[in-house]
C-alpha cells in the first residue's frame, strides 16, 4: 500500500516540475536552441572583451615605447618582443619604465570599467529581468561594449592620445560589461533547465563554450597583430563580433521568462535591497543563510585568484627571462584556456559520477593554487607551461559556486541570485585588476613572481572555506536526517512514527505534521 501511494506521487511531482519548466512560453524555437543562441551571444560578448584586453594591453606597450624611448631599437613586431636579457643594460632599464606605466593604465581602465554606476546597473538588471524579462536586458552590456571597442579602434587608427581609452573603457563600465551578459545568461540557463545536475550540466557546457571561444580568440590574437603588422583591425575585428552578439540579441534571441515566473514590479531602491536577500535568512527553503555566504566568499577567492591573471601573465612573459612575442603570448594564452576548459568537462562528468558539485569546486581550488605557485617560481618556459598543465580546471571554482547557489534557490528568485553573485564579481573583478596590477607595479624591479604568489593566496582561503562548507552541510543534513518525523499508514491503517507503531489514536488526533 505504501509503495503504491508513494509512485503516483513522485510521478505527480516529477510532472509539477516538468510543468515549471516548460510553462508553456512560445520560444519560437526548440528549448536547445534558445539556449545555444544565449550562449553564443555570451561567448561573442567575452571573446570581444577578450581580444580587446589583448591588443590593447600591447599596444598601450608599444605606444609607451615609442613615446618615452623614440630612439630606442627595441620595438615590439607580431614575431618579436622588445625585451632585454641582460639587467644592466639600458634598454632593460626602458623595458621596466614602460612595464611600470602600461601596468598603471591598467589599474585606470579597470577603475574606469568597473565603476559606480556600472555596479548599480548591474545590481538592478538580473533583479529587474525577474520582473520584465531577460531580452531586453541584454541589450545593454553589449551597446556599452560595442561603443568601447569602436572608440579603441578609432583610437588606434588615427593615434589619438592613450589617455583617451580610460573614457572609453568608463562608458563600458556603465553598461554593466561582460558580467551583466553573464549574469543574463545564467538567468537564461535557469529559465530552461532542470534544477540540480541538468543544470550543472548545461553551466559547464557554457563555460566550455566560453573556454573554446577564448581560446580561439586568444591563440589568433598574436597572429591578427603579426599578420596585419599592428593593432588596427585585431580592434576592427574585436567591433564586428560584439556587433554580431548585438544583432542576434535583438532580432533572434527568444524572450525565455514565463509570465507566471514573473515577481511582481517594485520601486528602484526596492529592487536593489532585492539583490541583498540571497544573504538574509529565509531566502530559500533549500538552502541555509550560511551557505550562501560561504559560496560567494568561495566565488570571490576563486574571482581574486583567476580574473586578473591573463593581464599581468602578458607583461611578465613579455620580458625577461622570457622574452615571449605576441605570438607566442597568443599561443599560451589559447593553450591554457583550452586545457583549462577541456578539465572543466572532465572534472564535472568525472565527479558527478561519485559526488557532489561541492567537491569539484575544492578541486577547483586546489588546482589554481598548484598552478600560481608554480607560476610564480617560474625562470624558463618549461615551469611556464608546467603552470599550465597543472592548473587544469582551475577556472570552475566560480561557475560551480553559481551553479550550487542557483540549485538550492527557488525558481522565482532565480534573476536575484545572479544578480547577487554579479555585483561582488564587478567589484572583486575590480579589486583582482587593480590589486594585480599594483603589486606588480611595486614588485617588477624586484621580485615579479609574487603577484602570482599572493594570488595563490586567494585560492587558499577557497579551500579552507570549502572544506567548511562540505563539513558544514554534512552537518546540517545529518541533524535534519536524526530530527525529522516520518508518518505513514501500516497494513492495521494504524499510524507509524519512525517505525513505532502508535496505539492511541488520541496522539494522532491532537498532532499536525
Amino acid at each position: 500500500m505504501y509503495e503504491s501511494e508513494e509512485k503516483p506521487l513522485l510521478q505527480a511531482k516529477e510532472t509539477q516540475r516538468d510543468a515549471a519548466i516548460n510553462l508553456g512560453i512560445n520560444l519560437g524555437m526548440p528549448r536547445w536552441l534558445a539556449l545555444s543562441f544565449a550562449i553564443f551571444v555570451t561567448s561573442l560578448h567575452t571573446s570581444s572583451f577578450i581580444l580587446s584586453m589583448y591588443v590593447m594591453n600591447q599596444y598601450s606597450y608599444q605606444t609607451y615605447m615609442k613615446e618615452k624611448y623614440p630612439t630606442s631599437s627595441h620595438k615590439s613586431t607580431g614575431s618579436q618582443s622588445a625585451c632585454e636579457l641582460n639587467i644592466s643594460t639600458l634598454a632593460y632599464k626602458e623595458q621596466v619604465v614602460v612595464q611600470k606605466l602600461t601596468s598603471e593604465l591598467n589599474i585606470y581602465c579597470s577603475l574606469a570599467t568597473y565603476n559606480v554606476i556600472g555596479v548599480i546597473f548591474t545590481l538592478n538588471l538580473a533583479t529587474y529581468s525577474d520582473i520584465y524579462g531577460r531580452k531586453l536586458f541584454f541589450i545593454a552590456p553589449f551597446i556599452g561594449t560595442l561603443l568601447k571597442t569602436l572608440l579603441c579602434t578609432i583610437t588606434i587608427y588615427f593615434n589619438l592620445k592613450l589617455e583617451w581609452i580610460i573614457l572609453f573603457y568608463c562608458i563600458e563600465g556603465c553598461t554593466g560589461t561582460w558580467v551583466s551578459t553573464l549574469s543574463m545568461a545564467y538567468s537564461v540557463m535557469a529559465d530552461l533547465t532542470e534544477p540540480g545536475k541538468p543544470r550543472t550540466f548545461v553551466i559547464g557546457c557554457f563555460e566550455t563554450s566560453l573556454g573554446i571561444a577564448a581560446f580561439i580568440v586568444s591563440m589568433l590574437s598574436g597572429y591578427l597583430i603579426k599578420w596585419t603588422d599592428g593593432f588596427f583591425y585585431p580592434s576592427l575585428i574585436s567591433t564586428v563580433m560584439v556587433l554580431l552578439g548585438l544583432l542576434i540579441v535583438i532580432f533572434i534571441l527568444p524572450e525565455t521568462l514565463h509570465d507566471s515566473k514573473k515577481r511582481s514590479d517594485v520601486s528602484f531602491i526596492q529592487n536593489m535591497v532585492r539583490v541583498t536577500d540571497v544573504y538574509k535568512k529565509g531566502f530559500s527553503p533549500d538552502g541555509k543563510q550560511w551557505m550562501f555566504i560561504i559560496l560567494i566568499v568561495i566565488f570571490m577567492m576563486s574571482n581574486l585568484a583567476n580574473i586578473a591573471r591573463p593581464q599581468i601573465e602578458t607583461l611578465y612573459q613579455l620580458n625577461s627571462p622570457f622574452c615571449w612575442s605576441a605570438v607566442r603570448i597568443g599561443w599560451y594564452g589559447s593553450m591554457r584556456l583550452g586545457l583549462l576548459n577541456i578539465g572543466n568537462l572532465a572534472m564535472i562528468y568525472l565527479f558527478h559520477l561519485c559526488t557532489t558539485d561541492e567537491y569539484i569546486v575544492l578541486a577547483s581550488l586546489l588546482t589554481t593554487v598548484v598552478s600560481l605557485t608554480i607560476e610564480g617560481l617560474a625562470t624558463s618556459d618549461f615551469m611556464l607551461y608546467l603552470a599550465l598543465g597543472t592548473g587544469v580546471g582551475s577556472s570552475l571554482g566560480m561557475a560551480m559556486s553559481r551553479a550550487i547557489m542557483s540549485r538550492i534557490t527557488p525558481d522565482t528568485k532565480q534573476g536575484s541570485v545572479f544578480a547577487g553573485v554579479a555585483v561582488p564579481e564587478i567589484v572583486f573583478s575590480l579589486v583582482s585588476s587593480l590589486g594585480a596590477n599594483a603589486i606588480y607595479d611595486a614588485t617588477v624591479s624586484i621580485y615579479r613572481g609574487l603577484t602570482f604568489f599572493i594570488m595563490a593566496g586567494y585560492g587558499f582561503i577557497g579551500i579552507i572555506l570549502c572544506l567548511i562548507l562540505i563539513c558544514g552541510q554534512k552537518g546540517y543534513k545529518m541533524s535534519k536526517d536524526t530530527t525529522r518525523i516520518t508518518i505513514h499508514v501500516a497494513e492495521n491503517d494504524k499510524p507509524v512514527v519512525n517505525g513505532y507503531q502508535i496505539q492511541d489514536q488520541s496522539y494522532e488526533n491532537s498532532h499536525h505534521f
